[in-house]
């Protein structure tokens, strides 16, 4: 059985790398469109109070590992009580854990789809509306879904039509005879 695994450990440190062509891709189109200062002026006056951004950052993690389940649940057809919500606090990660075998192609999307509703989008929406709000919101969970991209780069040559299992232990998952 081919593993397509890093430790938590792992995933932290290479999504450090991870977020060199995020912040890249992030600050070039906003400050080509609003100028290259506003970036970060924007975001932090977006901001606005601390507090309730932190609150709302909090939600949006819950909100993340809740879009995995959901994905996976919704196209492959997932019973509910198999997927599993935890927090391995060595390394301060929330995850999801779905022990039954997905389709690949799914388990993509699955991967995939909290970067996209809560990083990407909100950063488009910030860049039609110059919204420092929706830009740091959606910067962030860009960042945050770095994991999700190293999972989706591991992934790069399983063609469709495999079964993947989510690993129990370890960021990735596993290839299913």
């Amino acid at each position: 059985m081919k593993k397509y695994t890093l430790s938590f450990w792992e995933a932290n440190m290479y999504s450090l790398l991870a977020y060199i062509p995020i912040i890249v891709g992030y600050y070039i189109p906003y400050g080509f469109l609003y100028g290259w200062s506003s970036f970060g002026v924007d975001i932090i006056q977006g901001i606005g109070n601390p507090l309730f951004f932190l609150i709302i950052i909090f939600l949006g993690i819950v909100l993340h590992e809740f879009i995995h389940a959901l994905s996976w649940w919704w196209m492959d057809d997932i019973p509910w009580e198999k997927i599993h919500f935890g927090f391995k606090w060595m390394v301060l990660t929330p995850y999801v854990h779905c022990p039954e075998a997905i389709e690949v192609t799914n388990y993509r999307w699955g991967v995939a789809m909290p970067g996209i509703m809560l990083g990407i989008i909100p950063y488009l929406f910030a860049l039609i509306f110059q919204n420092g709000w929706l830009l740091g919101f959606g910067f962030f969970f860009t960042l945050a879904a770095s994991g999700d991209i190293l999972i989706l780069w591991l992934l790069r040559d399983v063609r469709s039509g495999k079964k993947v299992q989510d690993h129990p232990d370890l960021i990735g998952c596993k290839i299913c005879k």
